[in-house]
């Protein structure tokens, strides 16, 4: 017991020292899926081989440390009981499901995003070389990108399901014979055989995996089987975008109908979303600050501000964009005097002021992501230029 916990902290100590010195692929808060049921906000950060959980406010504090090897990324979600704006899943190689949601859309898919080339990296490093298929053997104009799509497509791609092996249920997987069933359907090769060269590539460049049933065997195989075997997408996407492979005329008038009918309505209710991130705001000059999800939207344009819940639907607090004085953040980044470490945290800080004088200060995780925020405040707001 006393070894496990020094090896605890030896891998703390250690995840500590990668992430302060900028070893870290990408970080932020999320909501984390705890096993009580709850969500909870967590600070994370990205690492070459890991996606590793801390405290929100002390980093430095590791909860839990998932391997990124053999898992596998989903986004967006369909099960009706998760499925809220900014949620995704990262399946991990037993079997298990891990939930997390960030602020919004965009911020979901860049960590989807993020993780997926993880990921992908692990996976294709494993994969033995194979010889190069030649273009011959099926459509000339065929892509890693377009194949993806149409494979991934939710209404004509490949048959995804959950399957049962040694007592454990594989979600979003496919048999090796389905997905070569799929390519011949299409006619995106003419033989089998060229199926299972396909797949093999797309095995070697992380994008396809095998799925590890624990059934005693050394591990995932190296080599993709045209038969029973199962196997999943590293980073499934099941967004309603479709490709050209599996697109007839009808469908996709259809679905540009939809595209173009959709986001009308949602202007009208609640306008364009152009950013949504969580940010710290200062409660008070006295009080300490708190995580916050912040929502700037346009027509009309406004910043929404409040608490960190799984429930987006709840509304927060408004501010009125284009009526606050932004120039309020450069002041207070000039007036922070000669201390260096001040000077650091003040230029993470994002400060505006309404016309009845009101002041609200949000800071951000960087100075990047404050540059992120700072052109689009700036867009919308008439009282003056951001600095």
């Amino acid at each position: 017991m006393l070894t496990d916990t020094r090896k605890l902290r030896n891998t703390q100590v250690q995840l500590s020292e990668k992430m302060e010195d900028g070893a870290s692929l990408k970080t932020g808060f999320l909501l984390r899926y705890e096993p009580n049921k709850r969500w909870k906000l967590r600070w994370f950060a990205l690492l070459e081989e890991q996606l590793v959980c801390t405290h929100k406010l002390h980093h430095s504090m590791v909860v839990d440390i998932v391997p990124l090897e053999g898992a596998s990324v989903v986004c967006p979600i369909t099960d009706p009981q998760m499925n809220s704006p900014g949620v995704f899943k990262i399946s991990t190689p037993g079997g298990d499901e891990l939930f997390y949601q960030a602020a919004g859309k965009q911020d979901r898919d860049g960590w989807a995003h993020a993780v997926g080339a993880v990921i992908r990296s692990l996976s294709g490093s494993k994969q033995d070389s194979e010889k190069p298929i030649p273009f011959t053997a099926f459509r000339a104009t065929a892509n890693v990108s377009e194949i993806l799509g149409a494979m991934q497509d939710p209404d004509a791609g490949v048959n995804l399901g959950s399957h049962v092996r040694n007592g454990a249920v594989h979600k979003n997987c496919f048999t090796g014979s389905a997905v070569v069933d799929w390519l011949v359907r299409w006619s995106i090769i003419r033989k089998r055989e060229d199926g299972s060269a396909m797949i093999q590539t797309l095995l070697k460049l992380g994008h396809v995996q095998e799925v590890d049933i624990n059934d005693g065997a050394l591990g995932a195989s190296k080599k993709f089987s045209d038969g029973d075997k199962l196997y999943r997408f590293s980073s499934l996407n099941l967004g309603t975008k479709r490709s050209s492979y599996c697109d007839s005329t009808d469908s996709d008038s259809s679905s540009s109908e939809d595209e173009e009918e959709e986001p009308q309505e949602n202007k009208l209710k609640k306008g364009k979303v152009l950013k949504a991130a969580y940010l710290a705001k200062k409660k008070s000059i006295r009080k300490d600050w708190r995580i916050v999800r912040v929502t700037l939207r346009e027509n009309p344009p406004s910043l929404e501000y409040s608490r960190v819940l799984h429930d987006h639907s709840k509304k927060g607090k408004i501010i009125e964009v284009d009526d606050v004085n932004t120039e309020e953040a450069r002041n207070d980044c000039l007036a922070c005097g000669q201390d260096s470490a001040e000077t650091a945290r003040l230029r993470k800080r994002i400060v505006l002021r309404d016309v009845r004088g009101k002041c609200y200060v949000f800071k951000t995780k960087d100075e990047q992501e404050k540059l992120e925020w700072l052109p689009l405040l700036q867009s919308l707001s008439r009282k003056g230029p951001v600095s």
